[in-house]
């Protein structure tokens, strides 16, 4: 027996492919050739028996390839929503920060000005602060960035027209402070974990309390303000909350860790003193945040957010008390 070769396999079905189609072709030509009267019920029982697997799945495809338009519509759709929902959201909180801003601004005194603040986006830039006033306006060096929520920054270099800061994640920031209730006193600096290659992984930056003593007993939410000590900040710009004890030595001093209320890059707009030196500043800021409860915007978005769900749902029922009354009164006086 001679063996099997894929060659005489494939000489095959080209054989039979072609007789198939010879004779599709001669069935065609002679159904062509009949009278009408006999070439519909003819068609209609083939359609109905040879070509109806073929005639399905054509109608299979077709629905599929509406389908598909269908989704690629729909995904189009969606993503046009959310684009524009994304949008939206940056747009309110934007407006948020402006507003938050400018009730600041308005309780702060002529000596402070709302300023846009950029950021170089280059590497180890990351903590440096670009704003677009500078000696013309009044600004001057060590002047202290405040945002509706605290401590930004400090105003580091000052030209005619511009000027460069550094946010708390800057190696070089340092911020005299103390507890809100004035009993603890230390200094706050940011404390920026590295990775292996020696860049700086800012998302888990944080605030540093040191100097305090070691019997100091400090709870956490414990606010973070600044001291006024050493005449860089005034007193009483918020820096953040104690999270719990950082470092303890030898029984001499202890640190504590301190969530910042300014969020790392979080700051677009900001507060910087102008028309004049620091010094005409106010030494004590305290009264600009009370009743605030020093909050991270966040924070802040999200009780302003449940406020107005509670109001919502207070007015619903109001409504609702006076369709009642109003039914009453009309059935009484019927």
């Amino acid at each position: 027996m001679p063996p099997y070769s894929s060659q005489d396999s494939s000489e095959t079905r080209g054989r039979l492919e072609f007789r198939l189609t010879v004779l599709v072709i001669l069935v065609a030509v002679a159904l062509i050739q009949l009278p009408a009267g006999v070439q519909d019920p003819m068609s209609a029982s083939i359609r109905a028996t040879i070509l109806r697997p073929f005639l399905a799945m054509q109608a299979g495809i077709r629905a599929a390839d509406a389908r598909s338009r269908t989704a690629e519509e729909l995904q189009a759709r969606i993503d046009t929503l959310t684009g524009a929902l994304v949008s939206r959201n940056t747009l309110e909180e934007e407006n948020r920060r402006l507003r938050g801003l400018m009730e600041l601004s308005g309780r702060v005194g002529p000596h402070w000005r709302a300023v846009q603040v950029l950021r170089p986006g280059t590497p180890e830039s990351e903590s440096t602060l670009l704003l677009p006033v500078g000696r013309r306006e009044g600004l001057t060096p060590r002047s202290p960035i405040i945002t509706r929520e605290g401590l930004a920054g400090v105003v580091v270099r000052v030209d005619e027209q511009e000027a460069v800061g550094m946010d708390w994640t800057h190696r070089d920031f340092r911020v005299s402070a103390m507890t809100l209730d004035g009993l603890q006193y230390g200094i706050v600096q940011g404390d920026v974990p590295r990775l292996g290659d020696g860049s700086r992984f800012l998302e888990a930056a944080r605030l540093r309390l040191d100097g305090l003593p070691f019997h100091a007993e400090v709870d956490s939410g414990t606010v973070v303000v600044t001291s006024g000590l050493g005449g860089v900040f005034p007193r009483g710009i918020p820096i953040g909350r104690v999270t719990g004890v950082a470092q303890e030595e030898a029984e001499w001093r202890k640190s504590l860790w301190v969530e910042p209320l300014v969020p790392v890059g979080s700051v677009t707009v900001a507060l910087v003193s102008v028309d004049g030196v620091i010094q005409e500043v106010p030494a004590d800021l305290s009264a600009l945040w009370e009743g605030t409860g020093y909050l991270r915007e966040d924070q802040r978005v999200m009780r302003e957010a449940a406020l107005e769900d509670s109001l919502q749902v207070l007015r619903d029922s109001l409504s609702v008390l006076e369709r009642r009354l109003d039914s009453g009164a009309r059935g009484g006086g019927g």
